[in-house]
């Protein structure tokens, strides 16, 4: 057994810590709304003791959220080492919104709190207590580093939730943090030891063998930079009304809606969940540029969004082009997903088709996952990550949890950003702006609520026979009633022109 104890960090792990700035975050948050029930007190709040009880006795599970960051001497690079001095009170904060406080005022407490830098000499996560919502609800906010919420031990939420109404234990766990190397010997080991050419190498070929799916993605990015450097150009999209320079301030809202009229209208119109809502948000979009007085028809957007490869641990973001140039809802759902089935016939997809998954919280994982497969957003492009949970009611110490949102950093360009989870029943829209670039993220919530009624509508109104997709003797889709859709053939038209 090793006297002392410490991990090298991933080069995708390196990588996020480097690429984050005062105005670029790397850290994915949370947000989950409960009833108190029995975590309620004589004054209205919420027991924050308890729930630090309940946190403290987890953390035995969770030792990934007891390691922080050190640098190796002369090298540079970080390792994870175990936090002797660690305090939960670090870490596990308590607030409170005017009561009775309302979503928007939920929305801004949580922007600002996921807005601020994680304190790197620190294990890498914070979580806000947030009491004083309508109806004596509480909130947590959770906001866990990119490097970090990936690795085993550091899911805090599936830790803590139950599938049980019944009290837990309590009881605070011991912590017997392991001895952490000293500068030297962290210098003779990995700078001393590590020098030779060769050994670099074997390292790195060992960091590809571990991650296939970061060594695939890799080769595809090298292939595409040899194809631009000897003349070919993938069609790129052009530069959206999301896109621009981000500042520091973010600014979020949330949606929630019900699952099972979508999955009617999923069974009338054929595809999977996951094109439906990939619908819903292009519809959402659509009316967002009509309120800002921008023709849909002059935007070229695209999604870039994250979906599990088979194996379940790695995730591969799909570019799919969204048709906000397309005024029939039906419409945006066939040209969708038009496109998902052609990707799905030349890639092994294991969270394509579905929004439900299991009994136990894993929605954490399966974000994380997502989050740190988006690497790089184009110009043109948003984030909109889809991550399916259980359907089943959950429970922090009795109290249940009634709505639970994700959301992304910002990166690149990106101005906006969408998570779209589902829980007991429920899909959870979580959007997340510069505050400066897009001011009206607000309304996106209202949009959501619009599109589904309109999608639900329209699919209702389809007669039986015409589930089946109509295509022309020339390959394009047609609407259902056999004309060639207008925006599509609009958008084509403004292409070749330009």
């Amino acid at each position: 057994m090793a006297r002392v104890h410490y991990e090298r960090l991933s080069p995708e792990s390196v990588e996020l810590l480097e690429q984050e700035s005062s105005r670029k975050r790397a850290h994915t948050s949370m947000v989950l709304i409960f009833d108190p029930g029995p975590l309620k007190t004589e004054e209205g709040g919420v027991d924050f003791d308890r729930i630090h009880d309940v946190v403290g006795a987890r953390l035995v599970e969770l030792p990934r959220l007891r390691s922080k960051l050190r640098r190796i001497p002369g090298d540079g690079d970080p390792v994870w080492v175990d936090d002797p001095d660690f305090e939960l009170s670090h870490h596990l904060r308590h607030s409170c919104l005017p009561k009775p406080g309302n979503r928007e005022q939920l929305c801004r407490t949580a922007a600002r709190i996921s807005a601020s830098r994680l304190d790197r000499s620190r294990p890498l996560w914070d979580c806000w207590i947030i009491e004083g919502l309508e109806d004596e609800r509480f909130a947590i906010v959770l906001k866990i580093h990119k490097a970090l919420a990936h690795l085993e031990g550091a899911d805090l939420m599936r830790s803590i939730l139950s599938p049980s109404e019944e009290r837990v234990d309590g009881s605070p766990s011991r912590y017997r943090p392991r001895p952490s190397p000293s500068p030297f010997e962290l210098f003779s080991n990995e700078v001393l030891r590590g020098w030779s050419p060769s050994r670099r190498a074997a390292r790195r070929a060992l960091d590809w063998l571990q991650s296939p799916g970061r060594a695939s993605r890799e080769l595809q990015e090298g292939a595409k930079r040899v194809l631009n450097a000897v003349g070919y150009k993938l069609r790129p999209a052009g530069e959206s009304p999301f896109d621009g320079n981000l500042g520091p301030h973010r600014t979020f809202s949330f949606q929630g809606v019900d699952l099972e009229p979508l999955q009617e209208a999923r069974q009338a119109t054929g595809g999977t969940v996951h094109d439906l809502v990939l619908a819903v948000a292009t519809g959402a979009l659509r009316r967002l540029l009509l309120a800002r007085h921008v023709s849909p028809v002059t935007v070229d957007l695209r999604a870039a969004t994250p979906v599990l490869e088979a194996g379940g641990d790695t995730a591969l973001p799909w570019i799919v082009e969204l048709p906000v140039w397309e005024e029939d809802p039906i419409g945006r759902l066939d040209c969708i997903r038009e496109q998902t089935g052609s990707i799905r016939s030349d890639i092994r997809a294991a969270s394509g088709d579905v929004m439900t998954t299991g009994e136990e919280w894993n929605a954490s994982k399966l974000f994380a996952i997502g989050a740190r497969s988006l690497s790089s957003i184009e110009a043109g492009q948003l984030a909109i990550l889809q991550a399916p949970g259980p359907q089943k009611d959950l429970y922090l110490d009795g109290a249940l949890l009634e709505e639970c949102y994700g959301v992304m950093p910002l990166q690149d360009s990106s101005a906006l950003g969408m998570t779209i989870l589902s829980y007991s029943g429920r899909l959870f829209f979580a959007f997340n702006g510069e505050s400066d670039l897009v001011p009206d993220v607000m309304d996106l919530a209202s949009a959501v609520d619009a599109e589904v009624a309109e999608i639900i509508a329209a699919a209702e109104a389809l007669p039986t026979s015409s589930v089946a997709e109509i295509r022309s003797a020339d390959g394009l889709v047609l609407n259902r009633d056999g004309r060639r859709r207008a925006g599509r053939k609009l958008k084509n038209s403004d292409r070749a022109a330009g």
